[in-house]
């Protein structure tokens, strides 16, 4: 049984994330699990001395516990009036914690083997503040499957998600993975580079082909393309196919120091945070975690 961990702070970006997990969830033979981590309020330097009451501490915890709950049942009646057939039904667990939010999912990421984690995107906002405020940047940087979901976007089954690679060795794999996540829906992978091809043609056209061959070699999916899309930056390039490429759902691989690294450490991703309107599925290197 796969199975979606999707980190919730009630606010309506969580919910509309948990929304669509539960969606993908019925749609894959997957379970999903709610997940509140409880966090210590932040509290001033110069307030250091000061001892927050324990009475308070017990009551905020179980106001996160009933709203869990409350979520819980929010997106079960949904599940219920959508399907008629409440097989799977989500696990919520509500845990205390004073610590880093990122730490908690990811500890409970990896000890419990979950495979995807489904986290809402605030695209009215930074990409610092996506859901549960600058967590979502560390979560990419732990290097586990993650989709960032605009807020309002509602489930749809994927038909054509576009795999953005620099024809890394490391991207065959990925590719692996993302043909396992595909093919409930029989969706198309559209393999696309972003560069300037014509400043070596030859060298550019027997890099592509070596990395398609590997492709057909490895991955046991037929319905992938590949699509080359001109440009001399990267962010024009993804802009493009986003916009333009009629597709559903955008999938790029996390390197801390590879081709992805200035793309989620510097302003594209600050911008495309602000407008992509389409899931967003952020890959580790090498993935092979079955989707």
């Amino acid at each position: 049984m796969k199975k979606i961990l999707v980190p919730v702070d009630f606010s309506p970006a969580a919910e509309n994330a948990a929304n669509y997990a539960t969606d993908l969830a019925y749609n894959i033979g997957a379970r999903i699990e709610l997940f509140n981590v409880f966090q210590v309020p932040v509290v001033s330097p110069v307030a250091a001395s000061m001892v927050w009451p324990y009475e308070e501490y017990s009551k905020m915890e179980d106001d996160a516990k009933k709203t869990l709950e409350k979520l819980l049942h929010k997106v079960e009646k949904k599940y219920e009036a959508a399907y008629h057939d409440y097989s799977l039904k989500p696990e919520v667990y509500s845990k205390f914690v004073r610590g880093e939010v990122d730490d908690e999912v990811y500890k409970y990421f990896t000890e419990c083997k979950m495979n995807l984690v489904v986290m809402g995107l605030n695209s009215a906002s930074k990409f610092s503040k996506i859901l549960i405020g600058s967590n979502a940047r560390k979560m990419i940087e732990r290097e586990i499957p993650l989709l960032l979901i605009p807020t309002g976007y509602q489930f749809k089954k994927p038909k054509k998600i576009a795999f953005a690679t620099d024809f890394s060795h490391s991207d065959i794999p990925v590719l692996c993975a993302l043909a396992e996540f595909a093919k409930p829906f029989n969706a198309d992978i559209l393999i696309m580079h972003t560069g300037n091809s014509t400043s070596d043609p030859a060298v550019y056209k027997q890099t592509t082909e070596d990395f398609l061959n590997r492709v057909a070699d490895r991955v046991n999916y037929r319905n992938i393309y590949h699509r080359h899309v001109n440009s001399e930056r990267v962010k024009d390039g993804l802009d493009w196919i986003v916009e333009n490429g009629q597709i559903d759902m955008l999938a790029m691989v996390h390197r801390k120091h590879g081709f992805f690294y200035r793309l989620f450490n510097g302003s594209y991703t600050l911008n495309m945070s602000d407008h992509i309107q389409i899931p967003l599925l952020v890959l580790p290197p090498e993935h092979r975690i079955p989707m």
